[in-house]
């Protein structure tokens, strides 16, 4: 099994312990995307291009988070 099915399986398994199939459909994870990438935005909304450096480097762990859920949805 290559590094990208296991991640697949274990995306899987954690959406099906929580029963959230019912929910992804092409809608609902449109919104989910959207909503994710916005909280992404969130970190850098106001900021100037030093400060938003400054920052990523700062909050690089939420940060990651934040990419991390977007990819989940786009998998």
């Amino acid at each position: 099994m290559s590094n990208f099915d296991t991640t697949i399986a274990k995306i899987r398994a954690f959406r099906d312990a929580r029963d959230w199939m019912q929910f992804h459909n092409p809608k609902n994870l449109a919104i989910s995307i959207n909503l994710e990438s916005a909280e992404l935005l969130e970190h850098f909304q106001w900021k100037s291009m030093e400060e938003s450096e400054a920052h990523a480097r700062a909050a690089r762990e939420e940060i990651a988070e934040e990419i991390a859920d977007v990819a989940i949805y786009l998998f």
